[in-house]
């Protein structure tokens, strides 16, 4: 996995900034996160709808609509690199009386423009500005020292339930929310920092005494019960206790069905009485360990035997050297891969070499292990690999080295075992100082971040007897758990960025949920995200897919998500999963997961039998089959359209799409990740241009600005027909008022797209088509030719009638040399001829198998009454009609000889003409 590295650093304000002409006064930093959702609604007759007046049963609270006004590249925090910064609202202000406001805040500290010292025409002075601001500063200072000094200022009542700042988790639970568990985590909006708050819990609106549970002296906004709570309709509020006395806020209610799973939070008192003083305490602790080496010497005696014989092969090598400080500028991003890609591989080496000494005996290994222990745990952990001097190689070597050193304890002396724990705890501690900076259980939009809670958590278990500290680490680590983790993602399961980061962010977490069920008995997978998720992997990364969108590495196959899912199979004891692990070829029992998770008793089960479509709301995804699971028969249809945008790992490609065929890509998202920021990453990979989405002018969505986001409209799905909808004008800046795709999936393999676009001023739009070969294009006719064989994809490109098509096969800029090897794709451009402030495509995308081309139905295009579709005729006879409306004042639409109140609508009938299905759609 890439470095990533955020090119928005915060920097202290300095006359750095203020010789470009133009500087920025923070009004509020806030962690990485992003804009507010719409409401999300219930289902409604089929899968998926999602209506702004719609009841609530998703965990998330509607978000304000907030835009923006930049890509919030300041903070008034010093951050430390390798961790996300925290953008922050910013006013500019003039440095002179003739001022360039209307410059671009990032300018003062990233623009090209050359320092001067001269003043403009009319101007006055930066000296004489900066004197005037401090004379006004002092004045407001000493106003608001009076103030706050006055019997006034004891008698303001606190600010409760303030609006979710955009980089905010929001209220839960939500106003008439379903919960899924019992107790539910409740999370508010934080005050001040040292605020101390109370929650009252009652099953009666008026919270009277007797019916209402209190929970006070809480030092943080977020608190789950150690109580269940039964079944009914609950109200929450919480307070801030100040004065001697507790003032609430306003009350929500939710509900706790029937069936809701229990989920209280632990009793540490018990829970720690659980974890044996004895080692192994991780993964493998008292009993367990003789069960699992039962297995190395039996049914997985193969893949532990493999591992030891590579570890064997890197006994006494030599070690790589501690790193020197990071350098500034365009060096930072190769070097970064560098220091990765020569300080993770032995570190890798090293838990290996321990686990196969705990399975085997192996003195060897062990000594080895011991060797890499003594040796890693030497460097300076307030220097070069300090977590916050650059925190890669301190989360690696503090996430392999506390398994380690677990599994070898018994290697070392009194002494070793001193100076290794002494820079272990100093690094801990160090995680726990940037969770708690955030802090992460109210604002977790840091993508680094998102590894801490695990890390915290089991080096709380390694030490827990001897370390004081470690049990407040564990609390808190779990108690984001059970919370505000993870950012990326909401109860459906679903993740923001991408399958492949979804793959390594899961493998972190799960070593902790792992590690705490095996030591203590605490089971997290009841939290619905963790029991959702796998179907994240399951529907959007098939094991047969060519390649893995949406996200950052798109262009790695998904196959290597194998073991993963093994490991949630067994925890969920899910036979689909346990499908994906043997799909996939998932080699097992060489790593201290899928051996602290083995289950040979559990039985694969194609998910064939599942529905064919699912959505993930949270993160704007949408997923159709044909026949999951069978990787001859199966055509896929992934869409996007994300509340989050293109911020951490995500890219600029809401509305976008991708389809596959018999485990071949057809219509693709496109480019490499050399390292995160790299400038192809940068000016390809995570651009619009780089998808199957819409350009204005040529020009894409903004790249990672919070507001610049997607919004799933709708996915639905009805006997014969799926459909989905996206609108994604917000993330064009301006550029677009409306951006309106819908999709019509006429069942099987047969897409029909409408695009309805709007500007507020004319503007030539561009459609684009990505394809891993070259595109035929027919002369003549709008029809494209997508070849990757044995999957083929004829497209008819029917409106506008006029349109110039042009492809090329060129990255611009091309990958660097990181990326490995590359292979060139190809990039289709439909532009329309003229400017106009509106545009719509219409687009029928007919999948197959190459050779059976004479088997596709003809394609007619149809034009209705206020509306405008397409007539699909097949071979027998038979036919399907699709159509969309295009008055939506109009009181009915026809085309086709169908009518229709509906917004988009369609019906299919046999060659006798008797309607077989039918599918309407109003928002």
């Amino acid at each position: 996995m890439a470095l990533e590295r955020d090119s928005r650093k915060s920097r202290r304000f300095g006359i750095a900034g203020l010789s470009k002409g133009h500087g920025v006064i923070p009004t509020g930093v806030q962690s990485a996160g992003p804009e507010r959702f719409g409401n999300v609604g219930h289902c409604s007759r089929a899968l998926f709808r999602f209506s702004p007046r719609s009841p609530r049963k998703s965990g998330l609270s509607p978000w304000p609509e907030q835009a923006r006004r930049d890509e919030g590249l300041f903070g008034n925090r010093s951050r430390r690199l390798g961790s996300r910064c925290a953008p922050a609202v910013h006013t500019p202000f003039p440095l002179w009386r003739l001022s360039v406001d209307d410059t671009r805040g990032s300018d003062a500290f990233f623009g090209s423009h050359p320092p001067t010292g001269s003043v403009p025409v009319g101007g006055r002075p930066v000296r004489r500005v900066l004197m005037s601001a401090r004379v006004l500063a002092a004045v407001v200072l000493g106003f608001w020292i009076v103030v706050a000094t006055s019997p006034l200022a004891a008698e303001r009542p606190p600010v409760l339930d303030p609006a979710p700042g955009p980089t905010q988790k929001p209220y839960s639970p939500a106003d008439d929310q379903v919960v899924e568990v019992t107790p539910p985590p409740f999370i508010w909006v934080p005050a001040a920092k040292g605020t101390v708050y109370a929650l009252q819990v009652s099953s009666s609106s008026d919270f009277s005494a007797e019916k209402t549970r209190t929970f006070s002296q809480l030092r943080r906004s977020v608190f789950v019960p150690r109580e269940t709570l039964p079944p009914g309709r609950w109200f929450w509020r919480y307070g801030i206790e100040t004065s001697g006395k507790t003032v609430f806020g306003r009350t929500r209610s939710f509900v706790v069905p029937d069936g809701a799973r229990p989920f209280p939070f632990p009793d540490w008192d018990q829970v720690v009485s659980r974890i044996p003083r004895s080692r192994p305490r991780l993964f493998f602790p008292g009993q367990r360990l003789e069960q699992v080496r039962q297995w190395a010497r039996g049914a997985l005696k193969s893949a532990v035997d493999a591992m030891a014989a590579s570890c064997a092969r890197h006994v006494g090598e030599e070690l790589v050297a501690e790193p020197g400080y990071q350098p500034k500028g365009p060096e930072f991003g190769p070097w970064a891969v560098r220091v990765m890609r020569t300080t993770r591989p032995p570190m890798d080496i090293m838990e290996q070499c321990a686990l196969a000494y705990l399975l085997t005996g192996n003195a060897r290994l062990g000594q080895e292990a011991k060797r890499r222990l003594l040796h890693f745990f030497s460097w300076d952990p307030e220097g070069p690999t300090s977590f916050f001097a650059y925190d890669e190689p301190p989360m690696w070597m503090m996430m392999r080295g506390t398994r380690a050193y677990d599994w070898t304890f018994d290697l070392f002396t009194a002494n070793e075992r001193a100076k290794i724990e002494a820079n272990m705890r100093v690094r801990a501690a160090q995680f726990l100082k940037r969770l708690e900076q955030l802090p992460f259980e109210s604002s977790p939009y840091d993508s680094h971040a998102g590894r801490l809670p695990g890390f915290l958590g089991e080096s709380a278990l390694a030490f827990i007897h001897e370390w004081p500290e470690a049990r407040q680490w564990l609390d808190y680590a779990t108690l984001l758990y059970f919370t505000s983790y993870p950012a990326w993602g909401g109860d459906d399961g679903g993740w923001q960025e991408g399958p492949s980061y979804w793959g390594a962010y899961m493998q972190f977490a799960l070593h902790y949920v792992v590690a705490l069920r095996e030591a203590a008995g605490v089971d997290l997978m009841q939290k619905p995200f963790f029991r959702n998720t796998p179907y994240y992997g399951l529907y959007t990364a098939t094991p047969y897919h060519q390649h893995s969108p949406f996200g950052d590495n798109q262009a790695s196959e998904p196959r290597g998500l194998g073991r993963l899912m093994y490991v949630f199979s067994t925890l969920t004891q899910n036979p689909y999963f346990r499908w994906y692990a043997e799909e996939a070829k998932a080699t097992v029992g060489a790593d201290a997961l899928s051996l602290a998770t083995y289950d040979p008793k559990l039985k694969s089960r194609s998910p064939r039998e599942l529905p064919p479509a699912r959505a993930f709301p949270s993160v704007g995804l949408a997923s159709f089959h044909t026949a999951l699971g069978d990787r001859q028969k199966d055509v896929s249809f992934l869409f996007r359209s994300s509340p989050y945008g293109g911020v951490s790992h995500g890219h600029a490609d809401q509305n976008a799409y991708v389809i596959e065929a018999f485990g071949r890509g057809l219509a693709i998202a496109t480019g490499y990740y050399p390292w995160y920021g790299s400038p192809h990453h940068d000016q390809w990979t995570r651009a619009t241009k780089a998808v199957n989405s819409v350009l204005v002018d040529g020009q894409g969505q903004v790249q990672r600005r919070w507001g610049a986001g997607g919004r799933l409209v709708a996915m639905e799905s009805v006997d014969g027909y799926d459909y989905v909808e996206g609108e994604a004008a917000s993330a064009y800046a301006g550029r677009l008022d409306r951006f309106r795709r819908r999709v019509v999936h006429v069942r099987p393999g047969i897409f029909v797209m409408w695009d309805d676009l709007q500007a507020p001023r004319p503007a030539q739009f561009q459609w684009l088509l990505h394809a891993y070969h070259r595109v035929g294009i027919e002369e003549g006719k709008p029809i494209l030719r997508v070849r990757n064989s044995p999957a083929a994809m004829d497209v008819h490109v029917l409106l506008p009638e006029s349109l110039r098509i042009a492809q090329t096969d060129r990255y611009e800029p091309e990958p660097e040399a990181t990326a490995g090897n590359w292979t060139n794709t190809w990039h289709v451009t439909a532009s329309t001829a003229a400017p106009a402030s509106r545009a719509q495509f219409l687009s029928v995308f007919l999948v197959h198998r190459e050779g059976e081309d004479e088997r596709l139905p003809g394609v007619k295009l149809e034009r209705g009454t206020s509306a405008v579709g397409v007539k699909l005729v097949g071979r027998d006879g038979s036919w399907d009609v699709v159509a969309f409306r295009t008055d939506r004042d109009a009181a009915k639409a026809a085309c086709a000889g169908i009518q229709s109140d509906a917004e988009v609508f369609a019906e299919g009938k046999d060659h006798d003409g008797r309607t077989i299905r039918r599918f309407e759609f109003s928002p």
